[in-house]
This record gives structure tokens, C-alpha cells and sequence, in this order.
């Protein structure tokens, strides 16, 4: 159990001892709280990469992170969920943007976009296992910001919001596909989410199964992807 704001003051005489990574930190200026905020997330994903656990981050092994008083978080953070919450947030930022690189690489081809953007997803999570973990390792708490199902709009896609944004990129790419007309997909929404499903599923079981004879991870992708996306052409 996580400590109250007043019970999380160090006994007085006690000496916080911070990881070496920590540095004094300098109290932000008058309305810099924005800055906290998010030093505080980058410390919860520093000890999530230190140890490949979220199992880690405590808001004293935060705050020690962060530079700062245990209490202080309060101010940002209701508990460790939300901290948590707010690393999930970042962690699909950061996947989004790296799709969003992959498919910009590939030019105007929607079906090469839409291998380079699913080949990008996977990269992503093989190169940082510790961070794709997080994504999908707990249940979230119910909340305004994540809603439970992802809603679904009326054109029967994502709308955007907590992690959503990522999997409408995946839905766009094949109803590009389909615009182009070298997708037969009459669900773009039902292709993206098997798509999906086997991409996770390639990004945990290398992670679990290091040594196992994989495929060339790239040439892997690009076969089921066109063929779970029915492309065509």
C-alpha cells in the first residue's frame, strides 16, 4: 500500500539514498508544474526500463527518480495507478509516432505503407520489451480516460482516445487499402483488430521465446500482414 501525504515524510534523521541515474533536482519556476508532471512519468519509465517490471514503480521509488519529496506527487497523481496510467499514455504516444514514421517511409503505396507501419509496431516492441509490457500487462481502472470498450463510432472505427489513436492508424492503412482497390476487406475495422492480435502476438512470444528459430522478422510481418488484411494486389 502506498503512503499517504502524511505518513509518506521521511522519518526525521533519515537519509533518502537515490539511485545513481538521480540527480538534485531544482524546483520548476511558478507555473512550470506541467514540467513535473511529466518528470515524474519519466521516472516511473526509468525504473520500468531499469528492472523490465512495472513492478517497480512505487511513488517513493518515483519521487527518488524524480528528484523530489514523495509528497510532492500528490499534486499531480492520486495514487500509483494513475502514475501508471499516465506511463501507458506516453508508451502509446511513442508507439503512434513510431507507426506513424513507418508509414511515412514507405511513400504513397497503401500497401507498403500499411507493412511499414505494422513492421514499425513490431520493431517497436522488440526493441523495447520493457516499455511494450506495460501496454497490455494489467487490467486499467475505470476511468474517464479509458473507457471500457474502446467506444466505437459510427463509421464502425476507433474513436480516438486512451491507446485508441494507435489502432486507428492500423484501421486507416487498410481502408486505404481498400480505396486503392487492392484490398477485398469489407470490414476494415474486424482485418485491422486480427492484424493486431497477431502483431501482439509476434512481439510476445519473441519476447518470451528468444531462442526459438523465428523468421526474419520482416518478411514474417509483411506474410500475414497482406494476408490477414486481404490485400490482393
Amino acid at each position: 500500500m502506498e503512503p499517504s501525504p502524511a505518513t509518506a515524510e521521511p522519518r526525521p534523521g533519515a537519509q533518502a539514498q537515490p539511485s545513481a541515474a538521480v540527480r538534485k533536482r531544482r524546483r520548476n519556476p511558478r507555473g512550470q508544474g506541467a514540467r513535473l508532471t511529466q518528470d515524474i512519468v519519466s521516472g516511473a519509465l526509468a525504473l520500468i526500463e531499469r528492472t523490465g517490471s512495472a513492478e517497480a514503480v512505487t511513488l517513493r521509488a518515483v519521487a527518488r527518480e524524480a528528484g523530489i519529496a514523495a509528497p510532492s506527487i500528490y499534486a499531480h497523481f492520486p495514487d500509483r495507478d494513475a502514475v501508471l496510467m499516465a506511463v501507458v499514455v506516453r508508451i502509446f504516444e511513442e508507439l503512434t509516432e513510431a507507426i506513424e514514421q513507418g508509414l511515412k517511409s514507405a511513400g504513397q503505396d497503401p500497401a507498403g505503407r500499411l507493412v511499414a507501419g505494422c513492421e514499425a509496431y513490431v520493431a517497436f516492441g522488440l526493441e523495447h520489451p520493457a516499455r511494450y509490457s506495460v501496454l497490455f500487462s494489467r487490467p486499467r481502472p475505470a476511468s474517464p480516460d479509458y473507457p471500457k470498450p474502446v467506444p466505437i463510432g459510427p463509421d464502425g472505427r476507433p474513436v480516438p482516445g486512451f491507446g485508441a489513436g494507435t489502432f486507428a492508424l492500423l484501421v486507416q492503412a487498410i481502408q486505404d487499402c481498400v480505396t486503392a482497390g487492392v484490398s477485398a476487406s469489407t470490414d476494415a475495422a474486424a482485418d485491422a483488430t486480427a492484424v493486431w492480435v497477431a502483431l501482439h502476438g509476434t512481439v510476445s512470444l519473441h519476447t518470451a521465446l528468444p531462442r526459438f528459430p523465428w523468421p526474419d522478422p520482416a518478411a514474417f510481418v509483411r506474410q500475414f500482414v497482406l494476408s490477414l488484411a486481404q490485400v490482393t494486389a
